[in-house]
Parts: C-alpha cells; sequence; structure tokens
C-alpha cells in the first residue's frame, strides 16, 4: 500500500505525515518535492538506526500540497507542535521569556517583573532574560542604586506611611510625597540609561552631582552618589561581553552519545544577558538536522533579534530568513559564522555549551552528586564530601549544634554529629558555630579526612566565622560556600555566597541549587529534631523534679531502668511499678503526674 502511494505522490511542495499500524503519527516533515523526499526514506542506504526503525514501523502515509515551501515550512511546525510525533525532534513547550518592564502609564513609574504579551502595554521592556534569578538580580540592584518603587498601583493609592522598603533605602516613597515628580522621574531616566548599558553616560552624571555637592559641603549626599557610582562601576566590568551589537543572538550546539544540548545567548543593547540551555535526546540526526528543527520551533515562538548566529549551514536557512522577515515585519539576517568577528563569538560560547553538557551529563550520573556544583565554580579538585552545619535553638534556649555530611551518593548518616552547646552564651550563634566547626574539624584532620567543601547555613558573619576556625586549625584550601535564605524563607530567592563573601548565586545551574539547597534543608531538620528532643527531655525531666517523693535518686533509677525520659513516657503503670524502690501508690502518682496537661 506504501509503494502504491509514493508512486502516485505529487512533486509538488508539501508536508507528509508517516502513521503506524494504530494511525498514530510517527513523523512530520516538509519537502520541496513530495515524491523525492518520501522515497528517500524507503531507499536501503539510509544509515540512521532511528530512521530505520521509523520505516519499520510505517504502515501509512498522508500528505498536505501546499503552494510553496514557506508555506509548507509554516504548516510543518503547526502540526509538530499540535501532535508531538515521536521520532521528530521535539521542543520542549517552555513559559515565555521574563523582561523587566517600567510603567510609564502612573506618573510615578514602577519597575517590576514581567511576563506575558507585551501588547497595549506602555513603557519601557528590557530582555528578554534567560533566567527569572537574572531578573529578580537586576530588580535587587535597582532598588539598592536607584530607590524606584516595586508596589502595586492600588496599594501606592492608598498608601498613608512609607512602607519597609522606604525604611530599608530601597525606596523614596513617593506614594507620601517625600520625592517631587521631577526628581522621581530623573530617577526613572537613570535607570532606564543603566538597563540600556549605557553605564558611562549615567557615570559621567554621577560623577558632575557628586563633584556639585561636595563643593557645596553636601558631604552625606555626596558619599550616596559615590556609593552609586561604585557599584555601577563593579557592574560595568563583566556587563558588556559583545561590542557594537546592539541585537543578536547566537546559537551553540554540542551533543555526546544520545544527549544534544543547545544554547540560545542573549546580546541586547550590548550586553549579554545570558543563555538558555535547552536539553533533549536524540539518536543518529546531524546537527544542521537537529539545528534546523530547533531554529523553526523556537523563534516561531520567540521574537527573533536582527542577527541569529548559527554555527552550521542548515538545510531551510534562506527560506527560515524570509519566513521571520515577513511574520515579525523587520529584516532578521541568519548568520552562518565563518570569518571574524562572528566566529570569535561563537567559538567562546561554543565552549560554554561543551562545559554544559558535561555538566549535564554529570547531573544525570547518580554516581556524581556534586558534579554540577565542581563545573559551574570550575573547582580544581572534585568534591567528593561535603559538611554542613546548622545551630539550633529556641527563643535563645536549648541551643544545639549540628553537622552533617554528604559524599557523592548523598546522605553519610554514620558522620552525623550533634553538640550540645550548654555552655555556649544564649543566642551567641557565632560562638556555637565556631565550637561546632572547631570540634568538627579537628577530629577530621586527626584522622586525615577533610572534606572538600564546607557549606554553611548563613551568610557574610558565618562565613568570617567558619574562615577564622580554618586559619586556627592551619587548614588551607578548603572553600566554603555560604547559603543565604531568601526573601520571605523563599528558596527561589537563595543567595551563595563564597569564601570571599561574593555572591556567586548566577553562576550556579539550577540544578547545583537544588543539591545545596537540599543539602542544607538536611542539616537544618537533623538540627532542630535534635534540639526539640532536647527541650522536650528538659521539659518531662523537670516534670521528674516535681513529683514529691522522687528525689535525685530515684530520678536517676528510674530513667537508668527505662533508658531516658521517653521510656518512662512511653511506660505503663505497672511498668513503672516494676522499677526497684517505687511502690503502686508512688507509681500511680508519677504516671499521672507525667501525663497530667
Amino acid at each position: 500500500m506504501i509503494n502504491t502511494k509514493i508512486k502516485n505522490l505529487s512533486s509538488r511542495p508539501g508536508i507528509y505525515k508517516f502513521l503506524d499500524k494504530n494511525s498514530k503519527i510517527l513523523y512530520i516533515g516538509k519537502a520541496s518535492n513530495l515524491k523525492k523526499r518520501v522515497s528517500s526514506y524507503f531507499n536501503k542506504s539510509v544509515s540512521s538506526i532511528k530512521t530505520t526503525k521509523m520505516v519499520d514501523n510505517i504502515s501509512n502515509l498522508e500528505t498536505i500540497i501546499t503552494e510553496n515551501e514557506e508555506e509548507a515550512l509554516i504548516l510543518e511546525n503547526t502540526l509538530i507542535k499540535k501532535f508531538k510525533p515521536k521520532y521528530n525532534i521535539l521542543l520542549r513547550d517552555d513559559k515565555s521569556y521574563p523582561y523587566i518592564y517600567i510603567d510609564t502609564s502612573h506618573s510615578y513609574p514602577s519597575i517590576k517583573f514581567y511576563r506575558g504579551s507585551k501588547k497595549n502595554k506602555k513603557g519601557y521592556f528590557f530582555g528578554p532574560y534567560t533566567h527569572v534569578n537574572h531578573v529578580r538580580y537586576m530588580l535587587n540592584l535597582l532598588q539598592k542604586i536607584f530607590k524606584t518603587r516595586s508596589c502595586e498601583n492600588y496599594f501606592f493609592s492608598i498608601r498613608k506611611k512609607p512602607c519597609l522598603q522606604y525604611q530599608i533605602n530601597r525606596c523614596t516613597a513617593p506614594c507620601v510625597d517625600l520625592i517631587s515628580q521631577d526628581d522621581y522621574q530623573e530617577t526613572i531616566h537613570n535607570s532606564v540609561l543603566f538597563l540600556q548599558g549605557k553605564n558611562d553616560s549615567l557615570i559621567n552624571k554621577y560623577d558632575k552631582q557628586m563633584m556639585e555637592y561636595s563643593d557645596n559641603q553636601e558631604y552625606e549626599k555626596a558619599t550616596i552618589i559615590r556609593d552609586k557610582i561604585w557599584m555601577i562601576r563593579n557592574l560595568t566590568k563583566s556587563k558588556n561581553v559583545i561590542n557594537n551589537q546592539k541585537e543578536m543572538d547566537i546559537l551553540t550546539i554540542s551533543s555526546s552519545d544520545s544527549i544534544i544540548c543547545i544554547d540560545v545567548f542573549l546580546v541586547r543593547d550590548g550586553a549579554n544577558l545570558g543563555n538558555k540551555t535547552y536539553e533533549f535526546s536524540c539518536e543518529n540526526n546531524s546537527i544542521n538536522i537537529i539545528l534546523n528543527s530547533f531554529i523553526k520551533q523556537y523563534y516561531f515562538d520567540n521574537v527573533p533579534p536582527e542577527k541569529i548566529l548559527v554555527p552550521e549551514k542548515f538545510p531551510d536557512l534562506k527560506i527560515l530568513t524570509n519566513i521571520l522577515s515577513k511574520k515579525y515585519h523587520k529584516s532578521i539576517k541568519i548568520i552562518h559564522a565563518i570569518r571574524n568577528p562572528y566566529l570569535s563569538w561563537i567559538r567562546l560560547c561554543q565552549t560554554n555549551t561543551d562545559d554544559r553538557l558535561k555538566l549535564i551529563s554529570a547531573s544525570n550520573n547518580k554516581n556524581d552528586y556534586f558534579g554540577t556544583i565542581s563545573l559551574d565554580l570550575n573547582y580544581k579538585k572534585k568534591i567528593n564530601n561535603v559538611i554542613c552545619l546548622d545551630i539550633s535553638h529556641l527563643s535563645g534556649s536549648n541551643m544545639q549544634g549540628a553537622c552533617i555530611w554528604y559524599d557523592n551518593s548523598g546522605m553519610k548518616k554514620e558522620n552525623y554529629r550533634r553538640y550540645n552547646l550548654n555552655n555556649i552564651k544564649s543566642s551567641d550563634d557565632y560562638a556555637a558555630l565556631r565550637y561546632v566547626l572547631n570540634s568538627r574539624l579537628a577530629k577530621l584532620q586527626e584522622s586525615n579526612n577533610l572534606p572538600d567543601l564546607i557549606l554553611i547555613d548563613g551568610g557574610k558573619g558565618q562565613i568570617t566565622q567558619a574562615c577564622t576556625i580554618l586559619t586556627k586549625l592551619n587548614i588551607k584550601n578548603l572553600p566554603i560556600l555560604g547559603i543565604v535564605k531568601g526573601h520571605k524563607r523563599k528558596t527561589k530567592y537563595d543567595r551563595i555566597l563564597n569564601s570571599d563573601q561574593t555572591d556567586i548565586t548566577l553562576m550556579l545551574s539550577e540544578n547545583s541549587m537544588r543539591v545545596l539547597q537540599s543539602i542544607r534543608d538536611e542539616a537544618h531538620r537533623f538540627a532542630i529534631t535534635g534540639q526539640r528532643k532536647k527541650t522536650e527531655n528538659k521539659q518531662f525531666e523537670s516534670k521528674l523534679d516535681s513529683i514529691p517523693g522522687i528525689g535525685k535518686v530515684r530520678k536517676l533509677h528510674i530513667l537508668k531502668y527505662f533508658g531516658g525520659i521517653q521510656g518512662v513516657l512511653k511506660s505503663s503503670l505497672n511498668d513503672i511499678a516494676k522499677v526497684p524502690g517505687i511502690n503502686s501508690q508512688l507509681a500511680d502518682i508519677i504516671y499521672k503526674h507525667l501525663h497530667s496537661k
């Protein structure tokens, strides 16, 4: 039946569908010549294992003739998205990219996170950013440097007094007229310059302001401007990576066995906004075929820039260029990078993609729990063992320290340790941390079994204390990471600091963040479980002390007989009466006292 259909196929452009015996679509493709293209699948010269397997399952064939190849390509993409055939290279559905949005419809514009359609929106959009964390990071910087508002218009309209953002110096409180409209608009203008990457203009502007304040002996204001300049200069060092390119995407691809990794690097306003990684399984497909399928699906859903750099030529390069230009009503160039400067940029990005593939492979390896962290942070020494510390207390009392151990296979509970901190001043977390870390590392140092990484639940202060202990013990080249709890304790806002107290959150992949967060959470669970048990034991031990007729000697006899307070609590009245020196009357008193509310 198939052979008969192939003989009668048209030589015109169109799309073809391969179906199995259950009429399920196996593959959808497009062709400039349907007969020629479909016939090629049934040639004996086909070497691809994947294609051979697919052909063996083909029971039927359907085609749709189109006016031209462009129309066929558009239809092919639409049907692939709709039916998701097994043998097509499928781009996983993804949320739209996040943007930073300045809403100029209000007299006091807000700056906020935005995702979705930009139609009928008045204002400025900056992006797209490749990761939500990047947007959050930039919004945090904008509030630090420019003190712009982020609240919704409704809350702005009903505000009677400044909110917390004003109290922590993150907003100028325009809602209660603590800044004039003109001054606030100037702040917004400066924010726009910053987001556009025009930092030199911004710094020059601030330099003049600082000198004016200094000349007028307004030193406090001059200091504020100085701090802004310092923050902007520090950011500028790494922001502008690709010069003289207003808008550009750089695509790179790397493959290993059945794993395919494609990176899309976004350059907007001369600034590298990061990259988005797409990972999928694929067998026996050439790079240009994979690239062809990916680009068609990706840019039909994401607005392309003026230039798209690709590492390889692919079959539909010219036709896709025409389609995208028509679709988005602008000139779009897809450039096969074979000469500088395009070739240099491709090579730079390709290095990142190759490393990313190694990272993905490592994360898929169950025997390499820390592989992604080592790669993300470019550690020379491979991480095999990690200890994590946590301090727990109840309003400063019953303080308990915990130190847990992870190796490449996960938890190593036999190496977990708890520390009673009765001699530490109440709520002195720093002293508690120093004691726990010193105790644990000293033991490990003796046995020549030091970890490869220390993880601490805390920020700059905790890292400083840990560094003090390492110096005291003469331990060198042992990295420390501090994990700072995010806003409102939301894990998506968690930050990671290194031994130098530098924020390295954006250097870490999602997998690395998940690993570090899971270790931190386990340390907290272990610490708080011990702290709660300690608290309960003290409470019930004090109950024993308050029972008439129970002195220190009888108390010790009871605890020794049952193996501790938990054993006493689980015991029946008859069990208590069996304790030497405890008669039935006293047993009754003890039982009722311990189980009274």
